[in-house]
């Protein structure tokens, strides 16, 4: 049904720049379980509630989680969503980018705009460890090579938010916790110089397999817990207060 993984702010390595690396065994990418099946279906449209869904969204503002597995992590629970809310009966708008995207139409035939967004902290670095080759016995002047190793931990929320589709008026709010999770990292590569989070992750799989087996944790722990939040009776009279809230 889906696609694959989500990724991490290594407080670490502050290298800029792309570097060489030395591969050695390769050792395959995990491919992680970010899906969901809704373990009911009621009847379609029986909620008679009209939902904008926007897509989720990381509410850290890092440059790491545009990279697998954290980008593939969001793009998945955004479908996962959008089955969850029609497999409870409610009608679907969407999914939208953000609220911009949304025509007056989309607004006007609304009866809620559901938003989410996604905070992943971490805790923790890794380490580089440098390694001797015969290069450097003959230079002084030869490249580093390194590999990295470590401990680290995220922890955060995801935030679910019921809010007018006209003005984004807030009128429900759930925070489901994300509890710190430890990710023990050993590389499998050998790298000419200092490499970057984002090299890491992309191309280690021992940094990436275990932050992707961390996050598919996070992943089902989230949406099963968002299963039991978003409840049709209680969205009923989320509508009804968004309703006279346009009377006013």
């Amino acid at each position: 049904m889906k696609k694959i993984l989500f990724i991490l702010s290594l407080v670490i390595l502050t290298s800029c720049g792309s570097t060489a690396k030395v591969a050695q065994n390769e050792v395959p990418r995990y491919n992680a379980n970010f899906d969901y099946t809704p373990p009911e279906r009621a009847n379609p449209r029986s909620a008679d509630i009209t939902i904008a869904l926007l897509n989720p969204v990381f509410a850290d503002k890092n440059p790491n989680l545009r990279v697998q597995p954290y980008s593939t992590f969001i793009e998945n629970m955004a479908d996962d969503f959008e089955e969850m809310l029609i497999a409870k009966g409610f009608s679907l708008r969407g999914p939208f980018k953000n609220r911009d995207e949304m025509v007056y139409g989309d607004k006007k035939n609304s009866d809620i705009a559901l938003e989410i967004r996604i905070s992943l902290k971490d805790e923790g670095n890794l380490q580089l460890k440098k390694q001797t080759n015969w290069a450097q016995a003959i230079s002084k002047n030869a490249p580093n090579h390194y590999t990295v190793s470590g401990t680290f931990y995220h922890f955060g929320n995801i935030i679910i938010e019921a809010t007018d589709p006209f003005t984004g008026e807030k009128f429900w709010k759930k925070t489901i916790s994300l509890p710190r999770k430890e990710i023990m990292a050993q590389g499998n590569k050998t790298w000419t110089g200092k490499p970057t989070p984002r090299q890491l992750m992309s191309e280690d799989t021992g940094v990436y397999n275990p932050t992707a087996k961390a996050l598919e944790g996070y992943y089902q722990e989230a949406i099963k817990t968002a299963w039991r939040h978003i409840d049709v009776n209680e969205m009923k009279m989320i509508k009804t207060e968004i309703q006279k809230s346009k009377q006013n």
